[in-house]
């Protein structure tokens, strides 16, 4: 373990950059990235496609290494390829398709797989099963066919998976994407519960800006950097900046905005609730 970490810091990366060569064409997918992740804490990760989000969300359980910089999972350093397991078993993710990510028929036997293969003892293995399901109000389907489930409830099993395998992080990438506004609401409502009530490290990547207003902490990539990093509140405050890494603004604030155009005197908001309590101190 590298003596000069933080201890607080769950994830820790230095310096990192990601380089593809195609056909003598050089491409950084991530420059020079250094950020840091706090035990419990939600990070936000907003991008355009290709601003780099997938890649970084790669590095952080070492399923793709930097060619420059280091990174440090809960002080292991990712280039020490013989830690690589336990980097992934420290640092679940979820992708954006659930269909692939599941291997069996039936609800419990799909989750029972990954501990399965851990050479878990079966009696922890059905207890890791209930606690996961429970946890993400899934445990009174457990017996039910995967196929038959709506998409919000496969992105639940899905997680519900990933935490089987008793995980410090979650990274959910994309997850919502392919979901309807019912089951996007149904995964981040699990990720919230995880959050607040687990204090599981949750890392989300969304398009999503109304997802992203939840977080601890907003980071926003442009082209392969980090162009800025804060509060949702101090990150959507920077309009020009925001505009220019080619994102949208949380509805609330959309609205907000375009009411101080038109000379209203209200601040910037995030949520519904912001927004109606702004709007009843206008006089």
């Amino acid at each position: 373990m590298n003596n000069n970490l933080n201890i607080d810091n769950i994830i820790t990366i230095n310096n990192a950059s990601v380089i593809y060569q195609k056909d003598n064409l050089i491409t950084h997918a991530l420059t020079q990235v250094t950020l840091e992740i706090k035990r419990g804490s939600f990070i936000a990760i907003l991008g355009r496609n290709g601003s780099g989000k997938s890649t970084l969300a790669k590095l952080l359980n070492a399923s793709l290494l930097p060619d420059i910089g280091e990174i440090f999972v809960d002080g292991i350093n990712t280039n020490d390829e013989s830690r690589a397991f336990d980097i992934r078993s420290k640092v679940g993710m979820v992708f954006q398709n659930p269909d692939n990510q599941m291997v069996a028929t039936i609800i419990e036997d799909d989750l029972a797989f990954g501990p399965e293969n851990l050479g878990i003892p079966r009696a922890e293995i059905r207890e890791r099963v209930d606690w996961a399901l429970k946890t993400v109000g899934m445990y009174e389907h457990r017996l039910r066919a995967t196929q038959k489930l709506s998409g919000g409830q496969k992105q639940r099993v899905a997680i519900a998976a990933v935490l089987s395998m008793a995980p410090d992080v979650l990274i959910l990438d994309e997850a919502t994407a392919m979901l309807d506004p019912r089951g996007r609401e149904e995964v981040m409502d699990t990720a919230r519960k995880l959050n607040t009530e687990k204090h599981m490290t949750i890392v989300l990547i969304t398009h999503y800006m109304d997802e992203a207003v939840c977080a601890d902490k907003i980071i926003v990539l442009d082209e392969g950097r980090v162009v800025t990093e804060g509060t949702p509140i101090e990150v959507f405050r920077q309009v020009d900046l925001i505009k220019k890494a080619g994102l949208e603004f949380p509805t609330p604030a959309e609205a907000a905005f375009k009411l101080k155009t038109l000379g209203y005197n209200i601040p910037v908001v995030l949520t519904d609730d912001e927004l109606v309590e702004a709007l009843c101190q206008l006089k």
